[in-house]
């Protein structure tokens, strides 16, 4: 590596050839960049395009099954491979992980987690403070009652904020964020990255690995775009976005959601009138319905205060809300995994009992819940041709091993998966490509109505538009019926018929996408209409439009497939 130019402060992150290689096979080439002081940068690319892999990198760390075979990684000087310095990981360096919920332990309350992190021993008299300052600085209750919570007592978006603050919690010269965003709803989102803009103008440096390009345009200088593990592009961020000269980067700016009720009018077109009317068509009949639902954590409070929603025979509602409001205990409630206090639950029409293991096969088979973290579903020791075996067996009764083998290959190609991966372990994929095996395992069963958890938030764009394409025509050909619980509202409000928005335990508002966010009657929901009236990537915010451009390199729509 040669030194900086005369004046200019050395990089602190150097990175010069990176390979690093699965058994034989490449799953990062020849990957090259630099990051200076204060400096941000965002990995990009399709799941499996080797971001984490090379993230992961500036831990000194490389995973289990892989092995560094050339190439150098310097961080603030030091080589950190093969063997990382003292005090690199958490001192100079932290790391935000992909999946928040595997990172904390999960039998170590928040407050002591916090605590350990630290890293020094903290005198009794200062430790509350400290834990309430750290949970303060990611906009989490800092009392005593949440700082004895653990980790399975918090929702998705609040455990991503407990590993946030772990991170930041040593006041550290670089932030490795492995998709900081996901999980967030839009009001925690914004909490968050104002925390993130703040550690920013402080001088820390920040290396995104993350599929939300429209955050990535508001936070980083520059974004490196992987494709099977090589850097195709690395160019400034607005270049990057408003004029991407590779396929692959091309691929993942017009991927990006755009609900299809707003169009390309100007806000004030959208929002000045109520939306016309809508033809009245024969609705198919329900295939699931929930009346009532009330639900607590144990012997407190109720979360749910009777929830009530139908789903339709072919449709599609999406549940959005804040963090903790109740939406997944909402998911877990209709899956039968968490008892309601009352309140019932229909399947074609047919009351399931409140517990799983009371329901019959068939039941259970009609019914399928695709969890919002795939690491915690899927046994880390099974590989994957196991966990879609297991329901093919139990729930659609197939037995040969040609049956099993040619179910397993239709499966896996649905969700985008070569049949390659059925011999791999959890552990050996992405954070997408388990959220994929996730969703096959689900439709192994044959379901007549999906719950999917957050599905999205850990693919990229490209993938995550396959995988709704793969529901919508499940849909169209088969009546599958999607209950969709999210944070993206573009995504919402561009895939689902109706919205269900919760506040507080109950439903604040419902309606058709373009009802809610047209004319919307609480203040979360004003607030998801406001993200609608964001500049969507790939535009200029000063003249208010324009398409993206043509990859220079693309000659015809094929080079964009």
């Amino acid at each position: 590596m040669t030194g900086p130019p005369l004046g200019e402060p050395a990089p602190l992150v150097e990175v010069d050839g990176l390979t690093v290689c699965a058994g034989e096979v490449p799953v990062v080439r020849d990957v090259g960049f630099t990051l200076p002081p204060g400096g941000s940068l965002g990995l990009v690319g399709a799941s499996g395009s080797g971001k984490t892999t090379t993230a992961l990198t500036l831990l000194g760390h490389v995973r289990d099954g892989m092995r560094h075979t050339a190439g150098q990684v310097r961080v603030a000087g030091r080589d950190v491979l093969p063997d990382p310095p003292a005090g690199l990981r958490g001192g100079t360096v932290g790391y935000l992980p992909q999946d928040p919920g595997q990172a904390l332990n999960p039998y170590r309350r928040i407050g002591a987690t916090l605590l350990d992190a630290a890293g020094r021993r903290v005198p009794r008299a200062e430790r509350a403070g400290l834990v309430t300052a750290l949970l303060g600085r990611v906009g989490l209750p800092g009392d005593p009652v949440f700082a004895r919570r653990f980790p399975h007592q918090l929702s998705g978006g609040q455990q991503q904020r407990v590993a946030l603050a772990v991170a930041l919690s040593r006041d550290p010269a670089l932030l490795v964020l492995d998709e900081p965003t996901t999980g967030l709803d839009v009001v925690t989102r914004a909490e968050v990255l104002a925390e993130l803009a703040r550690v920013l103008a402080g001088g820390v440096a920040t290396l995104w690995v993350s599929h939300d390009l429209a955050t990535l345009a508001r936070m980083v200088d520059r974004l490196l775009v992987l494709d099977r593990g090589q850097v195709v592009e690395d160019a400034p961020t607005a270049q990057v976005l408003r004029r991407p000269a590779s396929p692959a980067a091309a691929r993942l700016v017009r991927a990006v959601p755009r609900p299809a009720f707003a169009g390309p009018v100007a806000p004030s077109a959208r929002l000045g009138a109520a939306p016309g009317p809508v033809p009245v068509r024969p609705q198919p009949p329900p295939v699931l319905a929930a009346r009532g639902i009330v639900a607590a954590h144990g012997r407190g409070d109720p979360v749910l205060h009777g929830v009530t929603l139908t789903v339709h025979q072919g449709g599609c509602v999406a549940v959005l809300g804040a963090s903790g409001v109740g939406k997944t205990t909402l998911a877990r409630c209709l899956a039968g995994l968490h008892l309601p206090a009352a309140g019932t639950v229909e399947v074609d029409g047919e009351p399931l009992a409140a517990d799983v293991r009371r329901r019959s096969r068939r039941q259970r088979a009609r019914l399928q819940l695709v969890a919002q973290d795939p690491a915690e579903a899927l046994h880390p020791r099974q590989p994957v041709r196991t966990a879609l075996v297991r329901p093919l067996r139990l729930l659609r009764g197939l037995r040969t091993g040609a049956e099993l083998a040619a179910e397993v290959g239709r499966l896996l190609r649905a969700v985008h998966l070569d049949a390659g991966y059925a011999d791999r372990l959890p552990g050996e994929l992405s954070g997408g490509e388990r959220q994929r095996v996730a969703l096959a395992r689900a439709l192994a069963a044959g379901p007549g109505v999906l719950v999917c958890d957050e599905i999205t938030a850990s693919l990229d764009l490209v993938t995550q538009a396959a995988v709704l394409d793969l529901l919508a025509e499940l849909r169209r050909e088969l009546g599958l019926g999607v209950l969709l619980i999210t944070h993206d509202v573009a995504l919402a409000a561009g895939f689902a018929d109706r919205l269900v928005v919760l506040a507080d335990g109950r439903v604040a508002e419902e309606g058709s996408p373009a009802q809610v966010l047209h004319r919307p009657v609480s203040q979360l929901g004003r607030r998801l209409r406001d993200v609608l009236l964001e500049v969507p990537v790939g535009r200029r915010a000063e003249d208010g439009g324009g398409a993206v451009a043509e990859p220079a390199g693309a000659t015809s729509p094929a080079d964009l497939q």
